[in-house]
């Protein structure tokens, strides 16, 4: 119609041509891509399958299936871990807190330990006391130790970092510097299961916020999300992650060696991890962390074997459908605790601090100190999920490590993990029916205090 109110007849008439070709070519070019989808995926099922059974890993940037070390990517990790930190500590010293050290010896933010060394000596000579009179010498004297404290300050490369971040007062008094790794080890007590657990997420993610939060009057630029990644140390965060899940592996591989290769029998096996597992429940938090890491260890064994060491061809679905609903228990229970602490939390200060509902300002901490066993509570459903996801790539990468003498070893990996994961489960029932909870909210904020304590101390040592 369009063409024939243009063209005429000549126009109507082309206008229907196209369009007749339009409406077969479409329909069959839609056809002819849908048979090569369906194509495409019946020739790569059968390889993802043989990939799968066969412990390897889908690699996107050549899409095949390759073998996994554990050894190498950690390896790997590591290295690309140091060029990150490398390139966000360059970006860091031109986005710093106080500039009051750098304009001290008449330095840009991002200038060189060369430079720093030069502008010292220079400034040194210049305000030493023996260089001018009597009568400017108390000043000279003040404004010499600003100068060595500064220099002193830059010219080491962690100080000069933790300067940058945190900054000074005129007092040249560096504010306390909390490392939330070190706050939340010693606030839930994971010294001896660590090694399974690694470090927990909630601590990165506090980490992100804290460094966000001492960029004080140089804020980041979020003109990209490449901007919004490198400002929360994302990049960082990702390759951390990949860290812990590998750390944790090899530990397992190390911790299940001795059953593997023979040297232990299954009961002295047994025996040994509800050992572990009994010294684990006497930590104060013990017997929680051996429920979050007990049945994670349990599912992904299962897993694993269910597909490769089963006669029953329903044993590995009916295993992964067991391990997901595992994770969605614990998901969901972290939202339900995050919506009742935020409800219990607000009628505890509207019934203890009424005069402050409503009102502008900050709520007294004799009102909050009543939410604490809440928050607590909800950190904890946050690290069972957290445990969760962690140990189901660090079980991955045990199962999948290419450096294995048999197929049979990969399976007693599995089933040494499926042990171990039993009696960390067994013993951590046993320990929650058996204790009560000691935990009074006065013993709760002194436990708080003493990590805060600890993290600065170790920060500081640092």
């Amino acid at each position: 119609l369009t063409g024939g109110l243009a063209g005429g007849i000549s126009g109507l008439l082309m206008g229907t041509v196209t369009g007749v070709l339009l409406g077969i070519s479409m329909p069959l070019m839609g056809f002819i891509l849908s048979v090569y989808q369906l194509a495409r995926g019946a020739t790569s099922t059968p390889q993802a399958i043989k990939g799968f059974l066969d412990c390897k890993i889908f690699d996107e940037s050549t899409r095949t299936w390759q073998e996994y070390s554990l050894d190498d990517d950690l390896e790997e990790i590591k290295s690309a871990i140091k060029a990150e930190k490398s390139q966000t500590n360059d970006s860091s010293r031109r986005r710093v807190k106080d500039t009051e050290y750098y304009d001290l010896l008449g330095l840009q933010i991002d200038c060189s330990s060369s430079e720093i060394r030069a502008a010292y000596r220079k400034k040194a000579r210049e305000v030493h006391p023996d260089k001018v009179d009597k009568s400017m010498r108390e000043a000279a004297e003040k404004n010499f130790r600003e100068i060595s404290a500064a220099y002193q300050t830059l010219s080491d490369p962690d100080k000069r970092a933790r300067y940058d971040n945190s900054g000074v007062g005129s007092a040249g008094d560096i504010e306390l510097d909390l490392d939330p790794y070190v706050f939340f080890a010693v606030l839930f007590g994971s010294e001896y299961v660590e090694p399974y657990v690694g470090e927990l997420s909630i601590a990165s993610t506090f980490d992100s916020l804290l460094r966000l939060s001492k960029r004080g009057d140089n804020p980041a630029s979020f003109e990209s999300i490449d901007d919004f990644k490198a400002t929360l140390g994302w990049n960082v965060h990702v390759l951390k992650t990949r860290k812990r899940e590998t750390e944790i592996a090899i530990h397992l591989r190390t911790r299940v060696n001795d059953y593997v290769e023979g040297f232990l029998t299954l009961d002295a096996f047994k025996d040994s991890c509800y050992e572990e597992a009994a010294t684990i429940a006497k930590e104060a938090s013990g017997a929680r962390y051996l429920l979050a890491v007990g049945p994670a260890m349990v599912a992904e064994a299962n897993y694993f074997l269910g597909y490769r060491n089963s006669v029953v061809k329903w044993r590995g679905p009916l295993s992964n459908l067991k391990r997901k609903m595992l994770k969605l228990r614990r998901k969901a229970s972290m939202y339900k605790s995050i919506l009742h602490t935020v409800k219990e939390s607000l009628g505890i200060i509207s019934s203890e601090c009424p005069e402050n509902i409503g009102r502008k300002g900050e709520v007294p901490m004799a009102c909050l100190s009543n939410t604490i066993p809440l928050i607590l509570e909800m950190a904890w459903t946050i690290n069972y999920l957290d445990i969760t996801t962690t140990l189901s790539g660090a079980c991955k990468k045990l199962f999948y490590d290419a450096k294995v003498s048999s197929k049979e070893e990969r399976l007693r990996r599995a089933q040494a993990v499926h042990i171990l994961g039993t009696q960390f489960y067994l013993v951590g029932l046993q320990k929650e029916g058996n204790a009560t909870d000691p935990s009074s909210i006065d013993e709760i904020k002194d436990r708080a205090s003493a990590a805060f304590a600890e993290s600065v101390k170790r920060s500081n040592e640092d």
